[in-house]
């Protein structure tokens, strides 16, 4: 089937959540809908904007569609009548990339070429917190997580970036690993796992709560390196010491602290990672703290120095 009607080059679609509609937005500055079983148009064009139509989303209801443009506004649609909801929503300052509805279809969350992403009230049209700030090109692609607390974008610098929905703010480090462009990012129906697309000609899945690669990836980072007998001779002390039940190994390379069967425990940031070179560490005490190790009783089995 081939849906005809748009004259210049398609660039988002989207199926209705019901699955009956399909909608379209294009170069030719135009959006459609189209009956998904039958592949005709619902309608006439929805005409407005000014530039190519780059991003189109439903509401999680089926009722409004958003979308995006090269024109620097943000649109709502009536998805039945196919007339405008309210006024344009304007505040970016280039063409928009990407658009998405919360899961609930409070909110909307946008990207664009003018570095930013910005949060929008979907009932009143207006911003519902200030820009948010980081990335350093083009905003390429936005979702939220299936809960509605976090959004993930992409972005021309490269990195994968994770924001809280309620305030705004960065959570954790970009993530970095794409060596060009991002053009898409998604989270998986369970929001335990990103998946993101790149021109660098990979997809790359990242673990959400942790905030960095998947095991896959991270293994290719660093920790691949390590053989069996370097694992074996670094985790020695950790198994013959009987306050760590649980042997492990930090990768300074990497930053990953590594368990048994090579299982990806933690990340220890680099200007962390001095303090736990040893894999017998059971402390790690901050300096400008002094203990008083007057009284201190010691032994090689714990339950016997706390009865002492």
């Amino acid at each position: 089937m081939v849906l005809s009607g748009h004259t210049d080059s398609v660039n988002s679609v989207a199926f209705s959540p019901d699955g009956t509609r399909i909608v379209t937005g294009s170069s030719d500055n135009t959006v459609r809908l189209w009956d998904a079983a039958t592949g005709q148009p619902v309608g006439e064009p929805l005409w407005g904007n000014t530039s190519g139509v780059s991003s189109v989303s439903f509401s999680p209801d089926g009722t409004r569609i958003v979308t995006g443009s090269g024109d620097k506004t943000v649109r709502l649609w009536d998805a039945a009548t196919g007339q405008p909801v309210g006024e344009p929503l304007r505040g970016h300052t280039d063409s928009i990339y990407s658009v998405s509805f919360s899961p609930d279809g409070t909110r909307i969350v946008t990207g664009s070429s003018d570095n930013t992403v910005r949060l929008w009230d979907a009932a009143t049209g207006q911003q519902v917190s200030e820009p948010l700030r980081g990335h350093m090109s083009w905003v390429s692609s936005v979702s939220f997580s299936p809960d509605g607390t976090r959004i993930v974008t992409g972005s021309g610098d490269k990195t994968v970036r994770l924001w809280d929905a309620a305030t705004g703010q960065p959570v954790g480090e970009p993530l970095r690993g794409h060596t060009s462009s991002i053009n898409s990012v998604s989270f998986s129906p369970d929001g335990t796992r990103i998946i993101t697309s790149s021109w660098d000609n990979t997809v790359r899945l990242w673990d959400a709560a942790m905030r960095r690669s998947s095991q896959q990836c991270a293994l290719m980072e660093g920790v691949s390196n390590l053989t069996e007998e370097a694992y074996d001779w670094l985790t020695e002390e950790a198994i013959d010491d009987d306050r760590s039940s649980t042997p492990f190994v930090l990768n300074v390379d990497s930053g990953w602290v590594v368990g048994p069967k090579r299982r990806l425990l933690f990340w220890v940031p680099p200007a962390s990672r001095h303090s736990f070179w040893s894999p017998g560490t059971a402390l790690v005490i901050p300096r400008g703290v002094e203990l008083d190790l007057s009284h201190m009783a010691h032994g090689q089995h714990w339950q016997k120095c706390r009865e002492a």
